[in-house]
C-alpha cells in the first residue's frame, strides 16, 4: 500500500476532530449510472422510500462511509441533494441520489459530521465491550448493527453466550473505566495477508480478532490492553472522546444473546432523558428517585390489594346475581305446576332465523324449534356499571369496567349454572366487548346474527363465542327488543 493509498483510507475510515469546512469537498463525478427499473425496484424493497429516479455516481476521491461491516453509511449531500445510499463494489464507491447529475462536473459534497461522530463515539465502545468480552468470556461476537439516527439510537451486538445481571453490570462499568483512561485507539495496517478463517489471528506480534475470513490489506483496530479486531469502521482517536457508555437492553438471542446499547453523545442524551422521567415519576410519588423501586413496588401492593377487593365485589355481585336468577326461574316453574298459563310466545326472531338457515346443524334446528322460556328481568341497558335484562331465552349483562378476559371468566360460570344463552359486554373505547356462552345453543348461530346487526367480529366454539361490536346502546337495546 503506497502512502498516497494509505492517507485516503486514513481519511474516509478514521476521521480524527472533523469540524465545519473539513465536512465538506469538490469533487469530480467520474462516472454516472442510471438504475433500471428492476435494481431500481430492487433498492426501493431494500432500503424503502419512494423515488421518481434512481442514479448512482462514481467521484474523483474517497468521502463519505460507505456501508459495511454493521455500521451504517454516511448521511449527507451532493450539489445539495440528498445523499440515499453510499456502497462499495469491487473496489469502488458508488453513491446514489434521486436527481441527475452529468458526468464531468465538480459537485461540492458534504457528509453530516454530527451523524459520523456518533457512529463513531459508538463503534469505538463496541470495541471496547466485545474485547472486555473476548477477555473475560472468549464470547465471540457474532453480530453488529448500528443505529444513530430517529427517535430510539441504539447499537446491538450479538455474543454466543449469555452473562448473568451482575455480569452485565461489572462489563458497563469497565466499559466506562477504559474511557476515563483515555486510551489511544490506535490503526495498523497489514499488508497483502493470504486468506485466513480463524476468528482469532495472529501476524507478527499482532493479534486481534476478526468475525469473517479476511484476505488482501487488513487493518486492525487496536485499543492497549482492551482489544485489537480487523475492522474498516470509523472510531475516534482516544477512548476519552466516547464520554459514557450504557447498556439499555438484555434478551436471549438463538443460542447466546443479544445486547442493545449506546454510547458517546447519544448515550448521554438517553441518560439526561431518563433521569428526567424519572425524577418526574419520584415527584408524584413524593419519593426521591433513588427510593423509586421500593416506592414502586408499595405502588404495585396497593393496585393489587385494590383489583382483589373489585374481583371480589364483583364475585359477590354475580352470585347475588346468578342467586335471583334462579329464584325467578324456580317460582315460575312452580307458578306453573300450580295450574298457572305460562304465556308461550311466538319463536324469537334469532330462532327464526336460524331455522330459516339452510346449513343449520341439528343442534341448532333443536334450539330454533323449542319454545322460548318465559323470564322478566331487568331493564334495558344503561351507561353505568352493572345492568343487565334477561327476557325469555337470553340473558343480557352490561360490565363496564371488565376486560375480556374477565367477560370470559363470568360467562362461563353462568352460563354453566343458568338454563339460559348468556350475553356480556363490556365498554371499549368505540362499542363493546362481546362473550356469550350458552349450556344448550350454538352460540355460532348467534354469534352470525349479532355479526349482522351489531357489526359483531369475532370467533370461538359451540359453547362460547367472543368479539367486538362497534354500535352504542341504542342500537343495542334496539337490537335486544327486536330478538326477545
Amino acid at each position: 500500500m503506497s502512502n498516497e493509498e494509505k492517507m485516503i483510507k486514513e481519511a474516509l475510515y478514521y476521521q480524527r476532530g472533523i469540524r465545519g469546512k473539513e465536512a465538506e469537498k469538490e469533487l469530480l463525478i467520474l462516472e454516472k449510472r442510471e438504475l433500471s427499473k428492476e435494481a431500481k425496484e430492487e433498492f426501493i424493497k431494500k432500503w424503502g422510500g419512494s423515488y421518481s429516479s434512481l442514479f448512482c455516481y462514481r467521484l474523483s476521491e474517497p468521502f463519505f462511509y460507505p456501508e459495511g461491516g454493521g455500521q451504517p453509511c454516511d448521511r449527507g449531500s451532493i450539489a445539495g441533494a440528498e445523499l440515499l445510499f453510499v456502497e462499495e463494489k469491487e473496489g469502488e464507491l458508488w453513491h446514489y441520489l434521486e436527481v441527475d447529475l452529468p458526468e464531468g462536473e465538480k459537485v461540492l459534497c458534504k457528509f453530516d459530521a454530527d451523524f459520523r461522530r456518533w457512529q463513531s463515539e459508538n463503534h469505538s465502545a463496541e470495541h471496547i465491550f466485545s474485547g472486555l468480552v473476548s477477555e473475560r468470556f472468549s464470547y465471540k461476537n457474532s453480530g453488529f448493527h448500528m443505529e444513530c439516527f430517529g427517535e430510539n439510537p441504539h447499537m446491538t451486538v450479538d455474543f454466543d453466550g449469555e452473562f448473568s445481571e451482575k455480569e452485565l453490570e461489572e462489563l458497563e462499568q469497565g466499559v466506562n473505566a477504559v474511557i476515563r483512561k483515555n486510551l489511544p485507539i490506535r490503526e495498523i495496517y497489514l499488508e497483502g495477508e493470504e486468506e485466513n478463517t480463524s476468528s482469532e489471528r495472529k501476524d507478527g506480534n499482532i493479534s486481534f480478532r476478526q468475525k469473517k475470513a479476511l484476505e488482501g490489506d487488513i487493518r486492525i483496530i487496536e485499543i492497549p490492553e482492551v482489544d485489537s479486531c480487523a475492522c474498516c469502521g470509523t472510531h475516534l482517536s482516544f477512548t476519552g472522546e466516547v464520554g459514557v457508555f450504557t447498556i439499555l437492553s438484555y434478551e436471549k438471542h438463538r443460542k447466546g444473546c443479544r445486547l442493545t446499547m449506546l454510547a458517546g453523545e447519544l448515550a448521554f442524551l438517553a441518560l439526561e432523558k431518563k433521569l428526567k422521567f424519572l425524577s418526574g415519576f419520584a415527584q408524584s410519588l413524593s419519593r426521591p428517585w433513588t427510593e423509586i423501586p421500593e416506592a414502586f413496588q408499595s405502588l404495585q401492593e396497593r393496585i393489587f390489594a385494590k383489583e382483589e377487593e373489585k374481583r371480589g365485589i364483583l364475585e359477590a355481585g354475580i352470585s347475588l346475581l346468578e342467586e335471583k336468577i334462579l329464584k325467578e326461574l324456580e317460582e315460575k316453574r312452580k307458578g306453573i305446576e300450580d295450574g298457572e298459563k305460562p304465556e308461550r310466545p311466538e319463536r324469537t326472531e334469532v330462532a327464526r332465523e336460524v331455522a330459516e338457515r339452510p346449513e343449520r346443524t341439528e343442534v341448532a334446528r333443536e334450539v330454533a324449534e323449542r319454545p322460548a322460556k318465559t323470564l322478566f328481568l331487568g331493564s334495558p341497558l344503561k351507561d353505568s356499571c352493572f345492568s343487565y335484562y334477561g327476557k325469555n331465552q337470553y340473558l343480557f349483562l352490561y360490565l363496564s369496567d371488565l376486560g375480556m378476559k374477565d367477560l370470559q371468566k363470568i360467562c362461563d360460570r353462568l352460563r354453566r349454572s343458568l338454563p339460559l344463552s348468556l350475553i356480556c359486554f363490556g365498554k371499549k373505547e368505540e362499542g363493546f366487548s362481546v362473550v356469550a356462552g350458552s349450556r344448550e345453543e350454538d352460540m355460532r348461530a348467534f354469534g352470525k346474527l349479532i355479526g349482522e346487526k351489531l357489526s359483531f367480529r369475532g370467533g370461538g366454539q359451540k359453547e362460547m363465542i367472543q368479539g367486538s361490536s362497534v354500535k352504542g346502546f341504542e342500537e343495542m337495546n334496539a337490537f335486544i327488543e327486536r330478538i326477545l
